[in-house]
């Protein structure tokens, strides 16, 4: 059963200055690959083949115009304790919230459960395996605060799949749609 989601492929400048952090003392930890790069709009997990071919369809209908993305500042989940993921932010702009609402009513048309939480868009720098002690990640955290990269225009969204290999996660882009 493939195993998908509905994200964003970030540009080239967005990775570039991203990358640039894995310079400075952080946990030793699993950075991402720079080709698996994203912003996640919304997680499927593993579906039947059909249904799967049945969310790539629908998302064709998704009809919203392109938009500027910006990053500001990094954090941390759990935000209060022992974290496990070191994460970017994204400003939750009105047309990423147009973005995130529509292709959540596509899917939803298809049977999609949407996630019931508010949608904190981020884009994932560092995960552990196990959460790090308390207050570690406190100094990194602090001292990238002020992390700022021009806005860039988003012009198409991705139906991802995902898939566990031997060398870590793979994504292929299942299916690629414009924004108008």
């Amino acid at each position: 059963m493939p195993r998908l989601f509905v994200g964003i492929d970030l540009p080239d400048a967005i990775k570039d200055g991203l990358l640039a952090m894995k310079e400075f003392d952080l946990p030793p930890g699993r950075w991402p690959k720079r080709e698996n790069m994203h912003l996640t709009l919304h997680f499927i997990g593993n579906v039947p083949d059909g249904v799967a071919d049945a969310y790539e369809e629908v998302l064709k209908q998704v009809d919203v115009p392109k938009f500027d993305l910006t990053i500001g500042g990094v954090g941390q989940f759990p935000i209060e304790d022992r974290p496990r993921v070191i994460w970017a932010g994204v400003d939750n702009t009105a047309g990423l919230r147009a973005l995130h609402d529509a292709t959540g009513d596509a899917l939803e048309e298809e049977g999609f459960n949407r996630e019931k939480r508010r949608y904190h868009p981020h884009i994932t720098l560092m995960r552990y395996k196990k959460p790090l002690r308390r207050g570690i990640a406190s100094t990194w955290i602090q001292e990238h605060m002020d992390l700022y990269i021009e806005p860039t225009q988003i012009d198409e969204f991705v139906l991802y799949e995902s898939e566990f290999t031997g060398d870590g996660v793979r994504y292929t882009k299942r299916a690629v749609y414009a924004l108008s």
